[in-house]
């Protein structure tokens, strides 16, 4: 998955069975641009436990990935993810672009902040940061540069 083959990450993937494996092809199918496949991934999932902390993420994976009304709902299984356990730079991640989707820039930037502060050299919360500072008219060239000092960033 990592080298961007999808195809060959189902492989090993698709026979599913547990939770995790089915997690992520929902993730392979999403970054197929395959909403389609990854909710037949979902439903499976919910299928063998609905309240599981793995299920809700990838409905809240897949709600970003769809869009429109589902990005309420992702936001709201984050804020859930914040309420039941401790603040990670995950959570705080996809409650931040759940806000940049829904236009709340001001919000998302103060949850990315924290993330920034709880992991200064992760390269989401930089990419995410940038984005969001655009949208605020803010400069970015702070967390540019620091995606350049650690090599993330720029043409694959």
């Amino acid at each position: 998955m990592h080298e961007q083959d999808y195809n060959e990450a189902l492989k090993h993937t698709h026979s599913g069975g547990t939770l995790d494996l089915h997690a992520l092809n929902v993730q392979i199918f999403i970054k197929m641009h395959r909403s389609d496949y990854a909710e037949k991934q979902l439903k499976i999932m919910q299928q063998i436990d609905e309240d599981h902390t793995l299920t809700q993420l990838a409905n809240a994976w897949l709600g970003i990935a769809v869009g429109g009304s589902k990005i309420r709902e992702a936001y709201l299984i984050f804020q859930d993810f914040a309420e039941k356990y401790p603040m990670t730079g995950m959570v705080l991640n996809g409650k931040a672009v759940c806000c940049m989707h829904m236009g709340s820039f001001e919000e998302a930037e103060t949850l990315l902040l924290e993330a920034l502060n709880k992991d200064a050299k992760d390269p989401e919360t930089l990419a995410n940061l940038i984005v969001c500072n655009l949208h605020l008219g803010k400069p970015s060239s702070r967390y540019l540069r620091w995606c350049d000092v650690l090599g993330v960033g720029g043409p694959q």
